[in-house]
């Protein structure tokens, strides 16, 4: 049950009925770090793009240069939260859990990944090789994976 007016608000926002139940959880240091890692990469990358197509030197090969490594450092981050998949799940299959946040982190983190995180890093990949190799893109917004 929605137990608070912030929570009714935030799931208005992301137009999820306003009945779903809503939990807090406290999420390690680890995890934390990780996310935040991964959120302020992919920013550094959505920047990089929309300087390279609409900033003062837009098309440059300097600004070309830069969102490559921007798309290089958000696929290290990437890596680093897949790696700690592994520590939370124990690196077997099926997963094994030590806590109960642990299973939640995991779940939780596992889902952005591969649902949103691989999907979104995998276009670029293929978009910034085809464009090296001497393909000519239009990219449209609606082309890319969401990132939320």
């Amino acid at each position: 049950m929605v137990t608070k007016l912030e929570h009714a608000r935030a799931l208005k926002q992301m137009k999820i009925p306003l009945n779903t139940p809503v939990e807090q959880r406290t999420f390690s240091a680890e995890y934390t770090r990780n996310w935040v890692h991964l959120m302020a990469a992919h920013r550094e990358f959505t920047q990089a793009v929309t300087q390279y197509t609409t900033g003062t030197r837009a098309g440059s090969p300097g600004k070309w240069k830069l969102m490559r490594c921007k798309l290089i450092a958000l696929d290290r981050a990437f890596s680093r939260c897949g790696v700690l998949l592994g520590k939370l799940g124990g690196d077997v299959l099926p997963p094994e859990f030590r806590t109960e946040q642990d299973e939640h982190e995991h779940a939780i983190l596992g889902h952005f990944l591969t649902e949103h995180a691989a999907p979104f890093i995998q276009f670029w990949k293929d978009a910034i090789d085809a464009v090296d190799a001497g393909a000519s893109l239009t990219i449209k917004p609606s082309d890319i994976p969401p990132w939320p």
